[in-house]
């Protein structure tokens, strides 16, 4: 089985899920991704299709059996597992939380992907970028082949010399090599060079801006992999990428919870809703960078809608709510949903769902 294995703060799920759908057009090819937003079979893929509920259950309490660990550790087990079992010959593999001592560092990758590395778990990670990314550099191998996202300065520095010390080779996406020809509400469509191969047209369904970029880190990683064309082509198009920008008619739906994620979604409201009156209904763990994000919101948002969609983590809608200009708070996180879509209709605007996956999986729950 060969691996990819991705690490970074923001972009590892959709750039796996890009990689998975192109490599599943030719190979057999799990995915192991987190985290989830409605059931937890949705970790563990194998082209395209869900582990099943009754496998799901076996192959946790098959782990489980082996010795206490802790959640995150179990569903790698299991996915591990499952695949083998299955024989595929590819896995793509999304680290958790960091990348030195994550549960995924198990896989012997000979590729690692490294997407946007900015400031999220700090209390675990560092309160540098050095420091942040010298824990997801802790997932490149020795001779492998490395794919980075552009990245700041002060990340880019410790991968070059994380390369340079494990004699990886190292590719640097190059944005000058990108051309957007239409984007829209129901997707984008671009032109690539990579390697002096020019790719034409290409189209993936997902709205946002930095979604292009992933689906160009992904066609890298498949071309190294020997991917033809067809399959790029076809698993690019493909792709389907849950609560990241996801658009259901009048509603917007994004898990992003720290402050780069927020930029990008009000980055990507002000390009396709321009002129849209805007409701936001929003939740935010306490553990995060709440003014941070709550001024991101702000910047898009006509109004705010607080609730809670975790009573554990989850900041209490009250307590939320000061940090945005006259704010409605609503604690349940299912009525909130549906007093702002009501409140966005009177409006005849757009409602915009953020802040956490929690309230992404609450709001695509009401909507199907």
């Amino acid at each position: 089985m060969q691996y990819v294995h991705l690490a970074g703060t923001n972009a590892k799920g959709s750039t796996a899920q890009y990689i998975a759908d192109i490599i599943s057009r030719e190979k057999p090819c799990g995915l192991f991704t987190s985290p989830h937003i409605i059931s937890p079979c949705e970790r563990m893929k194998i082209d395209g299709e869900m582990i099943s509920q009754t496998e799901y259950g076996g192959y946790m309490q098959r782990v489980r059996g082996a010795g206490e660990m802790h959640l995150f550790c179990v569903w790698t087990h299991a996915a591990l597992a499952w695949f083998e079992d299955r024989s595929v010959e590819y896995a793509v593999i999304e680290t958790g939380l960091g990348g030195r001592l994550d549960p995924t560092n198990i896989v012997p990758a000979e590729m690692q992907i490294l997407t946007p590395i900015s400031y999220d778990h700090m209390a675990i990670l560092g309160n540098t970028l050095t420091e942040i990314a010298r824990e997801k550099c802790g997932i490149i191998k020795r001779d492998s082949i490395v794919i980075s996202h552009p990245q700041k300065e002060e990340a880019m520095r410790v991968i070059r010399q994380t390369c340079k010390g494990k004699n990886a080779r190292l590719i640097v996406l190059d944005e000058k090599k990108i051309s957007v020809k239409e984007s829209t509400v129901t997707g984008q469509r671009f032109d690539f060079t990579y390697d002096g191969k020019h790719y034409k047209n290409l189209e993936i369904k997902a709205i946002s801006p930095m979604q292009v970029e992933n689906a160009c880190v992904a066609l890298m990683a498949a071309a190294e992999l020997g991917m033809a064309e067809k399959s790029i082509r076809s698993g690019l198009a493909g792709a389907v990428i849950p609560a990241r920008a996801q658009a259901a008619g009048r509603v917007v739906i994004d898990g992003a919870h720290n402050t780069d994620a927020v930029a990008e979604l009000a980055r990507t409201v002000k390009k396709h809703y321009p002129h849209e009156d805007i409701t936001a209904l929003t939740a935010i763990m306490r553990d995060k960078d709440i003014e941070g994000i709550a001024e991101g919101i702000s910047s898009f948002a006509n109004r705010v809608v607080c609730t809670c969609a975790e009573k554990k983590r989850g900041l209490p809608a009250r307590e939320l709510a000061p940090y945005f200009d006259h704010a409605v708070t609503m604690e349940d996180p299912d009525y909130a949903f549906r007093e702002a879509r009501r409140l966005a209709e009177q409006k005849k605007g757009i409602l915009v769902v953020c802040g956490s996956f929690y309230l992404a999986s609450h709001a695509l729950r009401q909507l199907t």
